[in-house]
């Protein structure tokens, strides 16, 4: 107690505080930085719902003309897709979702299918194709870039980001 209660204690005190302080309201701040960039991912998670909800109707047309087996990795990549963790984990399984959707799409246009069916897969594709442009042309990645460089990159944020241990934004790629 007399160690405190001396000047040197005081500045050593006061030097911790001071510290604490700079690493707490980095922490802070850079968190919320990144939170402003991952809210930018909103329309990306809303176009892979579309995506969902499309391959959700090529399954059900598929059911029609397919065995369950020939349908079982679309479905599989769709479990993963709606229960992904982690915005690079989401772009894996959109790409796995894309190329199952395809491949059953493909499989489906070589049966004898209705003119109605027919329609109906023609229009998944088309679907599937805009979603993929619209995910394509969303600004999230260069503002999750840009965050990445332009502020973790910066110094002291570069130093502080790494005492605090905030992670850069992740990116759909």
């Amino acid at each position: 107690m007399k160690f405190l209660k001396s000047y040197t204690g005081g500045m050593v005190v006061l030097a911790v505080v001071i510290v604490l302080s700079v690493l707490l309201g980095s922490r802070r701040s850079l968190v919320s930085e990144r939170g402003k960039v991952e809210e930018q991912f909103a329309p990306i998670a809303g176009d892979l719902q579309d995506c969902l909800d499309i391959t959700a109707n090529v399954l059900t047309v598929g059911e029609r003309y397919l065995e369950e087996s020939q349908m079982a990795a679309l479905e599989g990549s769709r479990n993963m897709l709606s229960d992904w963790h982690g915005i690079s984990n989401g772009y894996t399984a959109y790409t796995r979702l894309q190329e199952e959707a395809a491949a059953v799409l493909d499989e489906l246009e070589e049966c004898d299918l209705t003119d109605k069916d027919r329609e109906y897969i023609q229009g998944f594709r088309t679907d599937l194709a805009s979603e993929a442009d619209t995910i394509a042309r969303d600004g999230y990645n260069a503002a999750a870039e840009q965050f990445n460089s332009k502020v973790l990159g910066a110094f002291p944020a570069n130093i502080l980001s790494k005492l605090t241990f905030v992670a850069p934004a992740e990116l759909f790629a």
